[in-house]
């Protein structure tokens, strides 16, 4: 495993526990829901904006979405709390369990963002991008090559054929 392997994996499980105890604290599990969703739409939107912003204002890809993430996460995180606070959104016994589930899906997203950025800081093709095949850790965050061979999966079963008992 590679230096950036180990820090994809600290930010996975850092992130991932800070969450936890976030939500099992905060009262409910829309906290970490609203803050997970928050940050993905400012993944998202950040990944989509970048290129255009970085031609039109004459900066590097890498630093215009780091500060398009980190604006937008910030921004995510007041309406998270905001929308927390009006809807208290709780499952009480469940709260742990979907805290956990959702900073998974906080930290997961905020670790691909720090690896997309260090990929582009480096043009797309240095030392992290070239050795990613052979990364397991940065290369499942980053490809999320089990969720697509997941969907993949999901998608090829839904388009089989049915089958009815009934018929012969």
């Amino acid at each position: 495993m590679h230096w950036y392997d180990w820090m994809t994996l600290a930010i996975v499980v850092g992130g991932t526990i800070i969450q936890t105890v976030r939500g099992s604290k905060a009262g409910g599990m829309g906290l970490p829901l609203f803050e997970a969703g928050g940050v993905v739409v400012a993944a998202v939107a950040a990944t989509a904006f970048t290129h255009g912003l970085a031609g039109l204002i004459h900066l590097s890809e890498s630093v215009v979405l780091l500060a398009l993430f980190l604006v937008l996460s910030i921004l995510a995180f007041i309406v998270a709390r905001w929308l927390f606070t009006v809807t208290s959104l709780s499952f009480q016994s469940l709260d742990g369990f979907f805290s956990f589930l959702f900073g998974l899906v906080l930290a997961w997203t905020v670790a691909h963002m720090v690896l997309r950025i260090f990929i582009l800081s480096q043009g797309g093709n240095g030392e992290i991008a070239a050795q990613m095949a052979n990364s397991p850790v940065a290369r499942e965050v980053y490809e999320f090559r089990t969720w697509n061979a997941l969907m993949r999966l999901l998608f090829k079963a839904r388009l089989a054929p049915e089958f009815n008992p009934d018929q012969g």
